[in-house]
């Protein structure tokens, strides 16, 4: 609710104030993310970079062993399921031995996540984070500073590969409504001066405003983008179908969060000519992650975590299974072992570029359906929606007609009318201030035949004109 109201005020202010808003939101976000221990990990980062086989699996015994022991001693989920399973940081000896320990599941940590919190740590002193996570599962958890720090260290210097330095202009596509629902003339973006970044969220991508989206591209100079790629494969559609030329493309796409697919790389590269596509494989519980080298080929950053792989069955490619992720810096909140969702395919394939590390033949993604507003939009994530809904055990976004959504969910027991009425205000606050709202009440959602959960269902034909 207090977001909400943060919202309404945000909206009723000129696109000048809503800027400097946007400035102040980045301001913050540099302080938590680059600071002294943002420096300290990227300069660390660039001296193991080019760390042969037998190093990196020297750093990988370490420091698993170092948060197997930490975590044993001071969280108490660990020290429970460690004992329950018969076994002490002693018993890991090499890394094959981190098979024995006990996998950590997303219900686990939706259920366990207090317990997993070190005793060493106040709440004061962590970061805290709150997602329905891709599932559409409330996930609670939190990060340290130096976690964080980090993490980002590892993204930009995947970055740094090509050229790219941290201020550098850049343009990011995203789901977060910087720009009102109501605004409906350009322009159809926002500037965060502290990150060095214009904004242009997925709502406003219609092709009542697709020109002058593509006029300010244009006019502008911005070195790379970032963001959703099904949001940046939308922008790349509606430009090829309205007929429109990007003239002036920044040089490098660094997409994140999702699976870039075959054809919306296409489609990109069509729209974008000549822009170079540099992937990055992460998570927000920043366990581990993989960035491209200038091969284009996928590399474990061994610096962050572990990957490994379960119940790999051998494959064309190398070997392939569920990825298990230990994160190496996040002692106020270990991941040991932690299912993230997804399939990946680890390569047996050296590469040339000069980096030792574990190669990635391909991240199995979630292949998202999307919804449509009746303003034209396509819709493909609804993650913000249910930030706070916690109330919600699972819920699935399906579209059945045009002009209206039903929320299909699993409720918990503080599930109450009231939830309804807030995730209404949410849709139309957010996505569309005319979509229509539908609940389903059910006590379990349908998987795929691959067993995966869909966190948008369109019943629709996906060749509608908008």
């Amino acid at each position: 609710m207090v977001e909400m109201r943060i919202f309404e005020l945000y909206e009723k202010l000129p696109v000048f104030l809503q800027n400097w808003a946007c400035g102040i939101k980045g301001y913050q976000l540099n302080r938590l993310r680059y600071g002294n221990l943002y420096d300290k990990s990227y300069q660390g980062l660039l001296s193991t970079e080019k760390a042969t086989e037998d190093e990196i699996l020297n750093y990988k015994e370490e420091k698993i062993f170092n948060i197997l022991e930490y975590s044993y001693r001071h969280c108490p989920f660990y020290h429970q399921t460690f004992k329950r399973a018969g076994l002490s940081p002693s018993d890991f000896k090499s890394l094959s031995d981190l098979r024995k320990f006990p996998e950590l599941t997303k219900e686990d940590v939706r259920i366990s996540w207090r317990g997993m919190i070190s005793d060493e740590f106040s709440p004061r002193m962590l970061i805290p984070y709150h997602t329905s996570g891709s599932t559409g599962k409330a996930l609670d958890f939190y990060w340290t500073q130096q976690s964080l720090a980090f993490y980002w260290a590892v993204v930009w210097r995947g970055r740094s590969r090509c050229g790219i330095r941290k201020g550098d202009m850049h343009l990011n596509f995203t789901g977060k409504l910087v720009v009102p629902l109501s605004q409906n003339r350009p322009p159809y973006w926002r500037y965060n001066a502290s990150l060095h970044q214009y904004m242009i969220n997925m709502q406003h991508l219609t092709a009542r405003k697709i020109g002058s989206i593509v006029d300010f591209v244009n006019d502008e100079s911005f070195r790379f983008i970032v963001g959703y790629p099904s949001i940046i494969h939308s922008f790349c559609q509606l430009v090829e179908d309205s007929g429109l030329e990007i003239t002036n493309p920044p040089l490098f796409l660094f997409p994140s969060a999702e699976k870039l697919y075959d054809y919306q790389r296409e489609q990109i590269l069509r729209v974008l000519p000549n822009i170079q596509i540099m992937e990055h494989y992460g998570f927000s519980e920043n366990a581990a992650s993989a960035s491209k080298c200038l091969n284009g080929c996928y590399h474990e950053d061994f610096e962050l975590g572990h990957m490994e792989l379960k119940d790999a069955v051998k494959t064309k490619d190398g070997f392939t299974g569920e990825l298990l992720a230990t994160g190496f810096h996040n002692y106020g909140m270990p991941f040991v072992r932690y299912n993230v969702g997804d399939t990946l395919t680890f390569s047996s394939a050296k590469c040339t570029c000069g980096l030792s590390s574990q190669m990635i033949a391909n991240i199995e993604g979630r292949n998202e359906d999307y919804i449509i507003t009746p303003e034209g939009a396509r819709i493909m994530r609804f993650d913000y929606i249910f930030k706070n809904a916690k109330a919600i055990k699972e819920c699935q976004v399906v579209q059945r007609k045009c002009g209206e959504i039903v929320l299909v969910i699993v409720r918990r027991a503080s599930y109450s009318i009231d939830v309804e009425k807030e995730l209404v205000n949410a849709v139309h606050s957010f996505i569309s201030p005319t979509l229509k709202v539908n609940f389903e009440y059910v006590t379990e959602i349908p998987r795929t035949k691959a067993g995966k959960f869909k966190a948008v269902v369109s019943e629709l034909n996906k060749n509608i004109s908008v």
